[in-house]
């Protein structure tokens, strides 16, 4: 889960798109949220374990609709990247900047595919 944490942490770091951000925030808060129970669980006594594993079960479910988003959202930040470089394409005159836009938007396209 640490892993994930800073994974996630990271990617919030790089981002530039507030839908992402948002989706990003909220799939942190509840992997966090999972973490806390986890700790809770080992120091509680026995007549509350189950009631923390419940927690701890729906907070999961928690963690994959917020996964979920966050999906969604960089399918929709792909699109606006993608829309971004063609109407800089749209508007350049030099060749040589023409092709490298080119190039990138081919490269972003392979990018929105593999996220699929």
């Amino acid at each position: 889960m640490k892993a994930k944490i800073a994974a996630i942490k990271k990617a919030l770091a790089k981002t530039k798109f507030p839908e992402k951000r948002k989706a990003l925030v909220a799939q942190l808060k509840a992997i966090k949220k999972v973490v806390a129970l986890r700790k809770a669980l080992k120091r509680a006594p026995l007549a509350k374990k189950a009631a923390i594993l419940a927690k701890i079960a729906k907070a999961r479910a928690a963690v994959k609709k917020a996964a979920a988003k966050v999906t969604k959202a960089n399918i929709k930040a792909d699109a606006k990247k993608i829309a971004l470089i063609k109407a800089k394409i749209a508007a350049v005159t030099d060749s040589k900047r023409k092709k490298a836009l080119v190039a990138q938007l081919k490269a972003q396209k392979k990018v929105a595919v593999l996220r699929k």
